[in-house]
């Protein structure tokens, strides 16, 4: 597979396949969603610091790559988040190649009497999912990153002794950080809220953030001008429905922004032992009158669950499809690490790859209904990795018959074409029809037989589609055993 210089491309369209918004018709082809491919060496990021406790995980975190620095740098929570005066934190390490980790010594935050430690912030209060963002689109300097958790602050009027809601912090740099004196901003909808993107470029902040009020965990959405004052109460997106076993939530989302479209990593939980559906309704009856979501506490005690993740998408960030209603990443093995738990974060793309990080956790409670003996095991909550080729969050697959692609007729703005495809084994090639399905003359490509991640599409005919730029357009493909990721439209020839 060759390599694919990502600066050198002019990208005027990219044309995934995670649904039918591109596809006029098919004949053949099956639409596959790509399993991605676990890391030989998890867990990458291991709680191995007295300060981690039994908690190093990023799935509310960010991880993102550093083109200039040529460096991985994230951001995730250390100690997993038991009450307002557990010391969890948030922590900072480096990768050159996004497998090896190091925690560098910051010497800013004192952790039992030294600052020998990797922690950027420990809050007056708990730091449950701290979900930072960097922010290209800030005019302040020292305001580049930001950060949402839940936590709070010591309120002598309150009956626990402490105010809770989600708190806001800012930094230069990602490693300096303040705490905004009037923490918590944004009171109620305890537990995640997760900012949109790896990094804001415009346009206003958008959150995805727990919600109350539902007698269950449900996803909604919210915006603000500034990251301090949002729009409340945040609208309702995702909530389980008559096609999910009663017991199921929506735990989270993490969403991205990737080449015009958005996509989402929708955190399930599966709160396991047989559930009735004349139970559930009344559990959720009850959490809405008592102010609980999820299982009321009672119940944790006999009732154990499984979180995972399904792949979600959206045209305009706010309307989104449960596309895939499968995870998209596996469960590990019976008494593995991630075996009860896995959730992605927000995936990134560096050396050609997406790379996602997820927090897995293994199971630590006998299984409701289940009379075979379990592996259980005393747990750490850690951060592991899965990656994908470029575009490759889902393919079209076609076999020894001839399969054929149609799409939808565009407005053509670019004058080359590429497709990221692997035909190594078979054959592809594309043609041009016009606003009536007749093949254009001279556009017809020369044949793909490789795997490619940029395949230049070259004409019999044509040196280019410079003739056809404003023309309403279809391309056809055919292919035999090969396995279509995307086609990329370009203003300029490839490098």
């Amino acid at each position: 597979m060759s390599n694919y210089n990502l600066k050198s491309k002019k990208m005027c369209q990219k044309i995934l396949f995670i649904d039918d918004t591109f596809v006029h018709h098919v004949s053949n082809l099956t639409r596959t969603f790509t399993e991605p491919k676990k890391c030989t060496s998890n867990p990458v990021i291991r709680a191995d610091q007295p300060w981690e406790k039994d908690a190093a995980f990023v799935d509310s975190g960010l991880v993102l790559y550093d083109e200039k620095e040529k460096l991985f740098k994230a951001w995730y929570q250390g100690g997993a988040c038991y009450g307002p005066d557990d010391n969890s934190n948030m922590c900072y390490a480096t990768s050159q190649d996004g497998i090896v980790w190091t925690k560098p010594s910051l010497g800013l935050v004192d952790f039992e009497g030294s600052k020998d430690n990797n922690i950027v912030l420990m809050a007056e209060c708990m730091m449950h999912d701290p979900a930072p963002i960097k922010d290209d689109a800030d005019s302040n300097p020292e305001r580049r990153f930001k950060a949402i958790w839940w936590g709070g602050k010591k309120c002598d009027e309150a009956v626990s002794g402490w105010q809770l809601g989600h708190c806001i912090g800012f930094s230069p740099d990602g490693i300096h950080w303040k705490e905004h004196p009037d923490n918590p901003i944004w009171k109620g909808d305890a537990e995640v809220a997760i900012p949109f993107d790896i990094v804001r470029k415009e346009g206003k902040h958008v959150m995805y953030n727990s919600q109350d009020g539902h007698g269950m965990r449900v996803v909604a959405r919210t915006e603000s001008d500034d990251f301090i004052n949002w729009d409340l109460p945040s609208q309702l997106v995702f909530k389980s429905d008559d096609e999910d076993p009663p017991g199921t939530e929506m735990g989270g989302l993490c969403a991205i922004s990737y080449d015009g479209y958005y996509i989402g990593m929708l955190y399930v939980i599966h709160n396991l032992g047989g559930i009735k559906a004349d139970e559930w309704k009344s559990i959720v009856k009850k959490n809405k009158q008592q102010g609980f979501f999820g299982y009321p506490i009672e119940m944790n005690k006999n009732r154990c669950r499984e979180m995972t993740t399904e792949l979600v998408t959206s045209s305009d960030g706010i309307n989104w499809v449960r596309t895939n209603r499968k995870p998209i990443i596996p469960f590990g093995p019976e008494g593995s690490w991630d075996e009860a738990i896995l959730l992605p974060g927000r995936p990134i793309v560096a050396n050609n790859q997406i790379y996602i990080y997820y927090t897995g956790v293994g199971r630590t409670a006998q299984t409701p209904g289940i009379n075979k003996p379990q592996k259980i095991g005393k747990w750490n909550v850690d951060t592991g990795l899965a990656t994908l080729r470029l575009d490759g969050f889902v393919s079209l697959d076609s076999g020894p018959e001839k399969a054929v692609l149609i799409s939808k007729e565009f407005k053509l703005k670019g004058e080359y074409l590429s497709l990221n495809i692997n035909a190594k084994s078979g054959y592809a090639n594309v043609e041009i029809l016009d606003d009536q399905n007749k093949p254009i003359d001279g556009f017809l490509s020369r044949e793909i037989k490789e795997d490619e991640l940029n395949a230049e599409i070259t004409w019999k005919g044509k040196e280019n589609m410079c003739e056809l730029l404003d023309c309403t357009i279809k391309l056809k493909l055919t292919m035999e055993r090969s396995q279509l990721y995307s086609i990329s439209i370009l203003s300029s020839k490839q490098k």
